[in-house]
């Protein structure tokens, strides 16, 4: 084999142990592992100060919990509320988070950080880690909501383990709606509106560590995938490593 298609073969390695490892990045999220949980949030506590977010925070026993989407419809923007959702269905639509800023400058130079991102190459580029994906939850009545939650709230959604929901706070989907419109349609629910479900204040100071975890981890998956690969490669193809 020439020194051409050993290197096509090599690289087509590399790239396919990339790809999964940027998928691992993507879905991975370390804050299970952190101690995300908070002190229980209640109404009295919500109506004492308005100003705050309590989005993200453990629902208290007298955070109401609405079963179906009219139900939702029916709140007004900035109420608080809880849910147990049955399932979760992710969209492929993915929001820039709060603090992440509209434009980047370096080196004289700036770049756009969209407000929406509905494709996988662009979230490569712009950084995973600077956007959060909406997702279609399934309420008690089999009726769906947009909503955004972290990775393992909707894990524990697909174990059953609804009881760990957090206070979800009623906003509008801005930008997101055009792009959710289409997925919204098949699941008969409402793209105009969503339920945030994180805690900002938590995520944003938490910030760096959780980015340097995931790094960390996307790079052992990384190894993990490529050395296999290279092995198998060598062997078949007679490639000295």
């Amino acid at each position: 084999m020439d020194d051409f298609k050993k290197k096509t073969v090599l690289m087509c390695a590399v790239i396919a142990a990339f790809i999964v490892a940027f998928l691992f990045y993507v879905r991975f999220q370390p804050e299970a592992f952190l101690n995300a949980e908070t002190e229980p949030v209640g109404m009295d506590e919500i109506e004492a100060d308005s100003t705050k977010s309590y989005a993200g925070r453990t629902a208290g026993e007298d955070i109401p919990l609405i079963a179906s989407a009219a139900a939702f419809e029916e709140l007004r923007e900035g109420d608080y509320v809880t849910v147990s959702p049955k399932s979760v269905v992710r969209t492929g639509v993915y929001g820039r988070k709060p603090w992440v800023d509209a434009r980047n400058y370096s080196g004289g130079r700036s770049t756009s950080n969209p407000e929406v991102i509905d494709d996988m190459s662009s979230l490569l580029t712009k950084g995973a880690e600077n956007y959060r994906e909406y997702c279609l939850i399934e309420l008690e009545d089999s009726s769906y909501i947009l909503a955004q939650l972290t990775v393992p709230h909707q894990k524990a959604i697909a174990k059953g383990d609804t009881a760990v929901m957090p206070v979800g706070e009623k906003v509008t989907s801005g930008r997101a709606s055009d792009a959710l419109e289409e997925i919204c349609g098949e699941y008969h629910a409402e793209s105009t509106c969503s339920l945030y479900m994180v805690d900002d204040e938590w995520d944003y100071s938490h910030n760096f560590v959780l980015l340097i975890v995931r790094y960390a981890a996307a790079a052992v998956v990384f190894f993990i995938v490529a050395i296999p690969l290279f092995m198998t490669a060598s062997k078949i193809f007679k490639i000295p490593l």
